[in-house]
């Protein structure tokens, strides 16, 4: 059966179907999102930024990092890799630089990579897990042993071992935190 301003019901889509091209999913939306900054470095897609540890190992990984991606006019292939790294490492790299090529070109299937150009200065990302050391606050200072002991004594009540030793620490980081301000 058709309606008299369509398909048949059966087959309609909905205006925000049509309009929009339906549901994406986030992971074939992002790629398309980030190409412009991506792009902008010369990397086709972010790929190589985000699979970097994974590409030259998480030892490499941490001294060092691309920069920007540069081909010759015309192509997308045997391109030169701008790798940041700083003193004995960009040292190291030099020694590497057909292992990288190799294992960058492996990844990618093709021959993206003909040559690294490397640049003397610092790594500008950080792996995760030095900014999770960057971000970490001081430890706190020790609480004041007579506190301590008044918290101790107040416990002595609590019958449950378990809860005696929970509530101590509770009580513990409470009193270190204090200490600090």
């Amino acid at each position: 059966m058709t309606d008299q301003d369509g398909p048949p019901k059966g087959n309609r889509k909905k205006k925000d179907d049509m309009r929009y091209g339906g549901i994406q999913s986030l992971a074939a939306i992002v790629p398309r999102l980030a190409r412009k900054a991506v792009g902008k470095r010369g990397f086709m897609d972010a790929r190589i930024l985000n699979e970097w540890p994974m590409i030259v190992g998480a030892d490499l990984a941490r001294h060092a990092h691309p920069d920007r991606l540069t081909f010759p006019r015309g192509r997308r292939d045997g391109g030169t890799l701008h790798i940041r790294a700083m003193g004995p490492m960009a040292t190291e790299l030099q020694h590497l630089e057909p292992v990288l090529v190799d294992r960058i070109n492996s990844h990618f299937g093709y021959r993206a990579v003909a040559g690294i150009k490397l640049l003397q200065a610092p790594p500008t990302r950080l792996p995760a897990d030095a900014r999770r050391a960057q971000s970490r606050k001081p430890p706190a200072p020790p609480a004041d042993p007579r506190q301590l002991a008044d918290l101790d004594r107040r416990l002595e009540d609590v019958e449950d071992p378990e809860l005696r030793a929970i509530l101590r620490r509770l009580g513990e980081g409470i009193l270190r935190r204090n200490a600090r301000t």
